[in-house]
């Protein structure tokens, strides 16, 4: 039975794309201009000479738009061939002046990797766009690893220069990957890139196509000459197949020039963060002490000395609950609970969870760490619970289980009264086990962060429901039909209730959140302070 707690106490459809049903742990990416289901790059590297003399006709013809990755000795070799193709509207990118690459490369010994520093790096990429400009009036905004190699040095010496790449430049693609780009996860500096060299269009290329299409990803193809046949050759037989494809809109592809998209999933990426930014009711990272960071009501954290004795509270850690570790956040410091402890730390909910007495909606985020089988203690531990009355009446929440092996569970019940009416006890009311949703991701484990969010609407209408998610995949979906009636001036964000391990980037947020935008909450770079720079939390 579960601890008596009381207080005085886009896309959720089933899509079909080419015939392939969507998978429910496929996640949610941004959406493409004008519908399309994925975006694809055509890249090539080093200014072959089939570039201007191939590529400029042949393009011409599909109208297609690609990146091109040069070396600036080859460009000026074929300018005039190379500033045409800078009028059709394709893209120039930095691939440095020499092509260093690893020594191993008999043909690069002159120039190796292992014999560059950062220093001498920077040097170069500075210089080889200002030979770029000079030669075409294009200033690279993207660049390619040569060899797919972003490292420099040897041993304990050896840097990566990616960092280097983040600073100069939009966009960085790799070279001989296998893998799409997400466009919420994504690193720009990092994108991966998949060959083309000699591959056929049905068996090679067609497939990692469809499966873009159906995750909504970004696919980077890369290749070299452009010709019929030979070594490291993107044929081109393959890219008037690959253009029939893409030109036909049942298959919905957006094909731009690597600049060009990334500029898009930046902007869809800063559309998304703005969104969440504007909509956070509370935030509490932790970084700077125990108050939130933005609150729209007390912003202060509260303890106390026991879950049924709350007429003892007192603002700060004037009751041992909890206590911040520094540097040891999924972001920063964490606030820790170090053992099982009577006293509870706290909230206050008013203004700072957006309750609604008719269609509430709203999002709970929360980091946890923690090993659940080796430190909890035995008992259910609820590492947030929001609730004015107890666990089972109007609450919010979720849970692990009170004995190895732990389940986590959400728990999101409506007016006791109602759903519950004789008060029967939880291990004897099947009402009570079906109102559970218990995760099937179990990703926990010391030294581990893992992301955990509530995302809630219609709550108080006849159609309200609750999804619940594990590091941005869903677990699942639960009706809620019952009312929450709240008292909000007792309502509280419990925090940490009988828990051991550490908890992080706590966020409210004042409606329900997309399967995207969780995504994005997931991934967000920097955590939860980079929505803050503007919000300020009232005391």
């Amino acid at each position: 039975m579960k601890n008596q707690y009381y207080l005085p106490t886009w896309i959720g459809l089933i899509v079909f794309f080419l015939g392939l049903k969507l998978p429910s742990s496929i996640a949610q990416n941004i959406r493409w201009p004008e519908g399309k289901m994925m975006a694809l790059s055509l890249t090539f590297d080093d200014a072959r000479e089939s570039h201007p003399k191939v590529g400029l006709p042949l393009f011409q013809e599909l109208d297609a738009q690609v990146t091109f990755y040069v070396i600036p000795a080859a460009v000026r070799d074929q300018l005039e061939g190379w500033k045409a193709l800078v009028e059709d509207g394709h893209e120039l990118g930095n691939h440095t002046l020499v092509h260093p690459c690893s020594g191993n490369f008999p043909w690069a010994r002159d120039k190796a990797l292992e014999n560059y520093n950062l220093p001498a790096m920077r040097q170069e990429l500075i210089a080889a766009n200002q030979q770029i400009e000079a030669l075409t009036g294009v200033k690279p905004k993207s660049f390619a690893y040569p060899c797919g190699q972003s490292y420099v040095g040897r041993g304990q010496d050896t840097r990566s220069f990616v960092p280097l790449i983040a600073e100069l430049f939009e966009t960085g693609r790799d070279w001989l990957n296998e893998a799409a780009n997400s466009p919420i996860f994504a690193e720009l500096s990092q994108l991966q890139g998949i060959s083309m060299d000699g591959k056929n269009f049905k068996e090679d290329i067609k497939p990692i196509l469809k499966r873009a299409a159906i995750n909504g990803d970004w696919v980077v193809l890369a290749g070299h000459e452009i010709g019929e046949e030979g070594f490291q050759t993107t044929k081109v037989g393959m890219l008037r197949e690959l253009m029939a494809y893409v030109s036909d809109p049942q298959y919905g592809i957006w094909m731009a020039p690597v600049g060009e998209i990334a500029t898009y999933v930046k902007a869809q990426r800063a559309v998304i963060r703005k969104s969440l930014s504007e909509d956070l009711t509370l935030a509490a990272t932790f970084d700077h002490g125990l108050d939130a960071d933005f609150a729209k009501g007390n912003s202060s954290l509260f303890t106390a000395a026991a879950y049924n004795e709350l007429g003892t509270q007192e603002e700060g850690l004037h009751f041992p609950a909890a206590e911040i570790s520094e540097q040891k956040g999924v972001h920063g410091h964490a606030l820790a609970f170090p053992a099982k402890a009577k006293p509870v730390a706290y909230y206050r909910a008013a203004q700072n969870v957006d309750y609604q007495a008719e269609n509430w909606n709203g999002t709970i985020s929360l980091w946890l760490s923690l090993d659940p089988d080796e430190e909890l203690a035995p008992g259910y531990t609820d590492p947030i619970q929001i609730t004015d009355v107890g666990y089972n009446d109007a609450a919010l929440w979720v849970d692990f289980s009170d004995k190895n092996p732990r389940s986590f569970r959400m728990g999101v019940y409506g007016d006791l009264a109602v759903w519950n009416p004789k008060n029967i006890a939880p291990d004897k009311n099947p009402a009570f086990t079906e109102r559970l949703l218990p995760a099937t991701d179990l990703p926990f484990g010391k030294g581990i962060w893992t992301h955990v969010v509530i995302s809630f609407e219609g709550l108080n209408t006849d159609q309200g429901k609750a999804a619940f998610y594990i590091n941005g995949k869903q677990q699942g979906e639960r009706q809620i039909t019952e009312p929450f009636s709240w008292d909000l001036e007792k309502a509280k964000v419990f925090l940490g209730l009988n828990f051991i391990g550490l908890l992080d980037e706590v966020a409210l947020f004042n409606r329900s959140l997309s399967p995207q935008e969780v995504q994005m909450l997931y991934h967000l770079p920097g955590g939860l302070s980079s929505l803050l720079p503007d919000r300020k939390a009232s005391k």
